[in-house]
């Protein structure tokens, strides 16, 4: 699916918006809001995985990841 240059440009803006609230959770902040799709959505500490999907799935949509789905890392013994 080819992106019009609006809508790029909106995913572009998600993705800044919702890695910035990531890092805000990550440094402490005991809650953020996005806004997105209509909705105002409060993600905690608590939730912040559902945070992270939300960022693999922009980065996916904007073709920045071959999959939305996180790789796994394999364990390696020996």
């Amino acid at each position: 699916m080819a992106l019009t240059v609006e809508q790029r440009a909106l995913l572009e803006a998600q993705l800044s918006e919702a890695r910035a609230a990531l890092h805000r959770l990550e440094i402490g902040g005991a809650e953020v809001s996005l806004a997105y799709n209509g909705e105002n959505i409060t993600y905690s500490a608590a939730n912040a995985a559902s945070l992270r999907q939300y960022v693999r799935t922009l980065e996916a949509q904007l073709g920045l990841r071959t999959s939305s789905r996180a790789r796994s890392r394999g364990v390696i013994f020996g």
